[in-house]
Formats: structure tokens, sequence, C-alpha cells
């Protein structure tokens, strides 16, 4: 029996972090893979083999991205093409730009258009918002969607369409202030208006959200307005002024705000995942039968809601083995984020063993 490994990357560019490998390292990865007889399969070929175990492959991988940024298409795309590999995005659908747009690829460079110097930038940018630091990263088009999946190279599946937290819990941790942001994703449903009330975030499919009081958070940020604004959180007893306002209307009203029941989050998870799947499949022009948890977050209510919503297969980011028999609902992927090849062979003769995957799964926990 053998067991698919299911390579989960993010970036394909220079940025110096853990979500990303550069065009180099993932040109080794392709290549190795080809070297040792790999053919890859997409979400309902890897299916169909857990499933009822029908393949027409010796040794099988499925390569997915998450999240869908500009570099999928400037240098995963083109290499995938170049080593006859296939893919899955798993795509937020809020991150794509509106212009209908194709820029410069790595294809454009094999057939002698352009040099290598002249493809768009794909590494993080950073622009100064309200004096703090904020990545900006290098969004997709719908164009180059559309033009990827429709080459079957590149299929498109559904993330999210914000990949977002919710406030999980009613202790407070502080108030929402000027500050720097280095993740692109991870933004708050809740409000962020400054001088409002944090709390502990989670992802928003695994979690009920903690919804304070409107009217409490009104007076908060009435008060930053009315003193200073920006300059209120320059004063050493900002936090001071906050809490006095906050504890005067515990005392007041009893509470500060109320968490949602598992039947409202059951509610809300289902609505957001068939706008995700409903705003792709208008762009895609086909339906659309997997997606892929943001951060891996997912619990019973979660799955319960793909299921209605019109999903069948849901990718994790567990680390174990896909055989026949395994469940279709909780697919396993490992993350990509060493440069190291010697690691990358490694793992992938782990996770194509079923014995090796399910005894590092167990490890893992």
């Amino acid at each position: 029996m053998f067991s698919v490994p299911v390579l989960l990357y993010h970036h394909i560019n220079y940025d110096n972090d853990v979500l990303s490998i550069s065009p180099e390292v993932f040109e080794e990865h392709l290549k190795y893979l080809k070297q040792e007889g790999y053919v890859s399969i997409d979400d309902e070929e890897l299916a169909q083999y857990m499933i009822e175990g029908k393949k027409d492959w010796q040794k099988a991988v499925v390569i997915t991205f998450d999240d869908g940024y500009l570099d999928t298409w400037v240098w995963a795309y083109p290499l995938l093409k170049k080593y006859g590999f296939k893919a899955l995005l798993f795509l937020v659908t809020w991150n794509v730009e509106e212009e209908e747009s194709l820029g410069f690829n790595l294809d454009d460079v094999y057939a002698g258009k352009i040099q290598m110097d002249k493809l768009p930038k794909c590494e993080a940018q950073y622009a100064i918002i309200d004096g703090f630091k904020h990545k900006v990263e290098s969004k997709l088009c719908w164009s180059e969607v559309r033009f990827m999946d429709k080459s079957g190279i590149i299929k498109v599946l559904p993330h999210s369409k914000m990949h977002q937290k919710v406030y999980a819990s009613d202790k407070i941790v502080g108030y929402n202030r000027p500050r720097e942001k280095l993740s692109y994703f991870g933004d708050v449903a809740g409000d962020k208006r400054y001088g409002t009330l944090d709390f502990n975030r989670k992802p928003e499919f695994a979690y009920n959200e903690f919804i304070p009081d409107k009217e409490l958070n009104d007076m908060l940020h009435k008060h930053v307005l009315d003193n200073g604004y920006l300059d209120f959180f320059k004063k050493e007893n900002y936090k001071t002024e906050l809490d006095k306002i906050v504890e005067n209307y515990r005392q007041e009203k009893g509470s500060i705000g109320i968490f949602e029941t598992d039947e409202q989050r059951y509610i809300r998870v289902l609505r957001e995942l068939k706008l995700t799947k409903g705003e792709l499949e208008t762009e895609i022009k086909r339906k659309t039968y997997s997606f892929a948890w943001p951060w891996g977050a997912y619990d019973e209510i979660s799955i319960k809601a793909a299921k209605e919503a019109g999903f069948k297969y849901l990718f994790t980011t567990k680390v174990g083995a896909n055989i026949i028999g395994s469940n279709v609902l909780e697919i396993k992927r490992f993350r990509i984020w060493k440069s190291d090849l010697s690691w990358f062979k490694t793992r992938l003769q782990m996770y194509s063993n079923p014995l090796l995957a399910k005894v590092y799964s167990y490890l893992k926990k």
C-alpha cells in the first residue's frame, strides 16, 4: 500500500521566512520528484484512491499552494509546466485583485521575450500606516487565476473569503491601537477601531466568536478620538484611562459582551464557505468540491458546515498517511518550509510510507 504525500507550499520567492521557498529550491524539488518517478494527481484523483483504491500510477504526490500570491503565477506555474506536474491552489478570494491584466512570468523568459530581471517582484513590501510598518504582499489578478485554472496545470479551489480570525475569549488583552502588522492574513473579524477592546484571536472556523458590546466599543473609540487620536496612545497611562471606562461599564451593565452559540457559529461558517465557493465558481466557471482550512483549524461544527456547503474533500495541515480507507474529510498535508533538499527527500520518503507516516503523525501530537 502507498501513502500519497500532499505537499503544502505558500510562497515561491526570495523572502527569507518560513513560508517562502526560492524558485531554485522549488525547481530542485520538481526535479527530484521527476527523477524518483512521482506523478502529480489532483484532489479528486486522490479521493478516488483513498475511497476506492483506484489508481493508474506507482508513486503519486499532490502539490498544493495556499492563499494565492503573485509568485504562484510568476514562478510556480511555469516551473510546474516545465517538469510536467500539476498542482492545487487553495485561494483566498478576497485577496485577488480586480484588474484584468496578465503580467509577465517565467514562461516569457523561456520564450526570450524578457530578461529574468524584468520579472515582477514577488517579495513582500512594507507600507507605513499611522507610523508603523505593515506588510504588503503581491496579489494575483482574476485573469491569472482563470488562466491557470483553465490550463489544467493549477486547479484553483477555495481557501475562505477572508482568512481571518475572531475574538475567541472574553478576557481583555488590550485595546486596538496603531502597531506593526507583519502578517498578511489574520485580521480579526470584529471591531478594529482604535481604542476598542482586543481579545485573544483564533481562526474563524474553529472557535465561537466573542462579540463585545458595540455601545462600549463606541465609548472607547470616542474617548480616543476626543483625546488626540494617534497621540492618545503616546500617553503612559492611556490603558488606565480605557480600563476605567470598561470597569464603569461592567459595573453598570454586568457584562461587556456575549459569545455566539454553536448554532450561530455553524450559520456563520456555512455562510462564509458558501460565499467563497460561490465567488470562485463564478469566476472559473466550474464546480469545486475541495476546501483547505486556514491555519488547519476546524472541528465537527465546521466539518458539518463544509459538507452542507457542498465540499466533499477537506485538506488539513495535520501530518500523516493518505492511504486507502483514510478519511477524505481530513486529508493530511505537510508544510514545505526548509530550503534543505535532503530534508525534502526525507519527508517525501516518510510520507510515502504508510507506517512511517502514521508513526510520525503520532509523535507530532
